[in-house]
């Protein structure tokens, strides 16, 4: 986790702990805020380097998996768990060596994820009607469905910044969350 455990007491107070965190949360806080404007500044390389790092993970837990599948001692599902290992190791050297390619394919499954979650939110927003604050689940559900719908009109195209930009936003609204906490931290007050 986070938070250090405090060996002193075995149960410290949630604010007690976020104090003692209070320089890692301002520290990580700050560190996220800056790469989430160098994300926005330069979307493309950070796009890029998401895809690397994507592919990276699916050639190594492909490996991985590919390894229990040999050697492992359960035999129940040693073929599946092959035929899984080898998808991802091609999915991962398919990302490592085509890049720009990783890149569209990754942008367009995210515009079909926001439209379908946009869908999903704005039909359960008009079956809570009763419930206060339906109304900005519903216009969580429109926004999803029209950013989905302007990143698929832009595509390819809009592959080269839309990944690097929304990890950019997300860093920076990230950061702001974990400076928040640790600006606000205070000791624990004793009762």
């Amino acid at each position: 986790g986070v938070l250090p455990m405090n060996t002193n007491n075995a149960s410290p107070s949630a604010s007690h702990a976020l104090f003692q965190s209070r320089g890692w949360l301002i520290a990580g806080g700050i560190l996220s805020i800056l790469v989430g404007f160098a994300a926005i500044g330069a979307p493309f390389l950070y796009a890029l380097l998401i895809v690397k790092l994507l592919g990276a993970f699916a050639l190594v837990s492909g490996v991985i998996s590919l390894a229990i599948a040999i050697f492992g001692r359960h035999t129940g599902h040693r073929i599946l768990e092959s035929l899984s290992g080898l998808i991802r190791i091609a999915a991962g050297i398919a990302l490592l060596t085509c890049v720009v390619s990783g890149l569209a394919v990754i942008t367009i499954i995210l515009a079909i994820f926001f439209i379908v979650e946009g869908v999903v939110l704005s039909v359960g927003a008009l079956q809570m009607r009763a419930h206060s604050g339906w109304v900005w689940t519903l216009i969580s559900g429109l926004a999803a469905i029209f950013l989905g719908l302007m990143i698929s009109a832009g595509w390819p195209s809009s592959s080269e910044c839309v990944l690097g930009l929304l990890f950019g936003i997300n860093l920076i609204f990230s950061g702001t969350s974990l400076l928040a906490l640790g600006m606000g931290a205070r000791p624990a007050t004793t009762v």
